[in-house]
């Protein structure tokens, strides 16, 4: 008897930790079970004594309530489009998203890799693909000691990029396996959500940073480059500098018409619209020593905590002096400000 008692007690115990996972990936919420019945009482004997009723002025409606089935709190499965002007979808074996080309530089393999490196999931760049080492999918619903081997690739066609995140291999508990197609879903779209997502934050943080930075004068001095090129040594590094004279430059009437922050070089248009209290144009009115209208470039360096402005003409030629000591007085000023 003791014997059977004791396989029962097993048995009872094996079913309680089966490999079900429903109980993770719902909400215990109480509102959940409030409809279970409430407890009746009845009333107390009157003992021929006549109670007044109750006055209903101020009684609640008896409304019949719809119970909420429960609430699915797993991640979801399906790649999420928070890209601006995105789309994204599950193909049947890659989680992608595609945005505009013009955001290909905040979201590429270059910096997807360094997000792995810096969560220390080890991976190899070849191209424009990403093959992981095993990794962890992040989730507390798994059973198991789940890993998997994701391959992350970049494409680029007709104005649009793309980013697919494929899973390649999957093992739990150190038993290889192969992902049927709710798998692959399920944890390609997770790792794309999560990807996407801390290149968002990390991309407005650093914007957030810059914005901030541009408001901060900058002292700056004139120097001559190694092509003995005039040139205005700023004393603050590259990404301030590069948003502060994005600040500055409209003020001195040089519209921005194109720029590529990698390079650091900025297209400028000059127009003047009329004369200034203390310029105009850049210290002259007389057109042989003063600015005269038309397409320039400006392109900054980096000297380590320092970086350095040249100013151009359109065939990328130096200004002469007279003309390059003008503009660069003149963004002393505004850069001081």
């Amino acid at each position: 008897m003791t014997k059977w008692l004791l396989s029962l007690a097993l048995v009872s115990t094996l079913a309680a930790c089966s490999a079900s996972n429903e109980s993770k990936q719902q909400a215990n919420d109480t509102y959940q079970k409030s409809d279970e019945a409430l407890p009746a009482f009845m009333p107390l004997a009157t003992g021929g004594v006549n109670l007044p009723k109750q006055d209903t002025t101020y009684q609640l409606p008896q409304i019949k309530v719809q119970k909420a089935q429960n609430i699915d709190i797993r991640p979801p499965e399906n790649p999420l489009a928070i890209i601006q002007n995105s789309i994204a979808q599950f193909d049947g074996e890659r989680a992608l998203i595609a945005y505009p080309a013009d955001k290909q530089q905040v979201y590429s393999v270059t910096q997807v890799q360094r997000l792995l490196k810096e969560q220390s999931v080890s991976c190899k760049l070849d191209g424009n693909k990403i093959v992981t080492d095993w990794a962890p999918t992040g989730r507390t619903d798994d059973i198991g000691k789940t890993q998997i081997r994701y391959e992350i690739e970049q494409v680029s066609s007709g104005g649009y990029s793309a980013l697919f995140v494929s899973v390649l291999q999957m093992k739990r508990d150190d038993v290889v396996f192969t992902p049927n197609l709710a798998d692959k879903q399920r944890y390609s779209s997770d790792r794309l959500n999560q990807l996407v997502g801390e290149l968002n934050s990390a991309y407005h943080k650093q914007a957030q940073a810059l914005n901030n930075s541009s408001f901060t004068p900058i002292q700056s001095t004139f120097a001559t480059d190694s092509n003995g090129r005039e040139a205005l040594i700023l004393a603050a590094p590259f990404n301030q500098a590069w948003a502060k004279l994005g600040q500055v430059l409209p003020q001195l009437e040089f519209s921005i018409k194109d720029e590529v922050i990698g390079r650091g070089s900025r297209e400028l248009k000059y127009s003047p619209t009329g004369a200034k209290s203390w310029w105009w144009p850049f210290g002259s009115a007389d057109t042989s020593t003063g600015l005269e209208k038309g397409t320039y470039f400006m392109q900054l360096s980096a000297l380590g905590k320092q970086s350095a402005v040249v100013i151009t003409d359109e065939d990328g030629k130096a200004l002469s002096d007279t003309r390059a000591q003008a503009v660069y007085q003149a963004l002393q000023n505004v850069l001081a400000r």
